[in-house]
């Protein structure tokens, strides 16, 4: 019987994708949910994390870890010049930028799909008047041409790039799914509390907690994540918890979808109760990128294009701004 040889032929895809992102969770998602479909992911990440998941660029030209947030539009010219004729390159149809949104300006010169979804503010790397203005002027121009798409993976970051753009960013949330993970509680794990970036806000908390257990005469065990954890942990671990507590120190974090995803139990605050806490602690000190430097303002380095009615979301004075987080 003659049997014919196996094809040793490369797959043939409809659709190619590059990527050079600083986090390695949310092209991860991506890649995972379109994982049936004939695409190819040229994943070249910049990401100090990009040892979890095989990605760290290699063989990639004029971009490194330490120039690719760069603002420098003749570093921009050298890498379309590097790759405008490059044989991978033009393979390519889809950009994809999450991390930062900015790295989307330097594939602008390819004229190809352009997919920017936004899983912080947006303004990163881009933080001066000048730059801001200028991304906005570029998101713009993406956003006129309808084969791309301007989205965030929640619907602050969405609403924030429209607070500022009067773009209407669409909701693409993040799905996690590669967890691979649901809940299976065990009865000796603790509840877990979340990283908080705040610690003198930790202890506090904890005494705030303990006396409500004293009140309520229970018992409940509680751990923090970096205690029960001190080096890296997997998915199914988290997933032996009764529950996470947190008390956020973003608006929207990688770790929040993935433990939803994973049916975990999971306890917050209060709206009021969390705005009264950063109004008074800062627990929320990522909510803006000034809160991340302790340099808190009353305002944005740009106006808003909405309207005075709606509060500043960068106003770190005013609750109503806190609120509408």
């Amino acid at each position: 019987m003659y049997l014919p040889e196996k094809s040793e032929t490369s797959p043939v895809y409809k659709i190619t994708v590059w990527t050079n992102d600083y986090h390695i969770s949310p092209i991860q998602d991506i890649k995972h949910q379109l994982a049936s479909l004939s695409i190819r992911f040229i994943d070249k990440s910049l990401s100090g994390h990009c040892g979890l998941t095989k990605t760290c660029a290699t063989n990639l030209k004029v971009l490194n870890v330490d120039n690719g947030m760069s603002t420098d539009s003749k570093l921009h010219k050298q890498f379309y010049e590097a790759y405008k004729n490059d044989s991978e390159m033009n393979q390519v149809n889809v950009f994809m930028c999450f991390h930062p949104v900015a790295m989307c300006e330097i594939f602008m010169p390819f004229n190809r799909t352009l997919i920017v979804i936004a899983s912080t503010r947006y303004e990163l790397v881009r933080f001066s008047k000048e730059y801001w203005t200028k991304l906005n002027k570029n998101l713009q121009i993406i956003a006129s041409d309808p084969r791309n798409v301007i989205a965030g993976n929640n619907l602050y970051d969405a609403e924030y790039i429209r607070y500022f753009t009067g773009i209407k960013a669409i909701v693409l949330p993040s799905l996690c799914a590669y967890t691979k993970a649901s809940y299976r509680p065990r009865r000796q794990k603790p509840f877990i509390i979340a990283n908080m970036n705040t610690k003198n806000f930790l202890s506090q908390f904890m005494s705030m907690l303990n006396d409500s257990f004293k009140r309520l005469k229970i018992s409940i065990p509680i751990g923090h994540l970096r205690d029960v954890y001190k080096g890296h942990y997997e998915y199914f671990q988290l997933a032996q918890h009764p529950g996470i507590i947190h008390i956020p120190y973003q608006v929207s974090v990688m770790s929040l979808f993935e433990q939803y995803r994973m049916n975990i139990p999971l306890f917050f605050p209060s709206l009021d109760l969390l705005t009264e806490w950063h109004y008074t602690y800062r627990v929320v000190n990522e909510r803006t990128w000034d809160g991340i430097s302790g340099n808190i303002k009353n305002a944005s380095r740009i106006s808003g294009v909405l309207g005075p009615d709606i509060p500043d979301p960068n106003n770190e004075f005013d609750r109503d701004a806190i609120l509408q987080t």
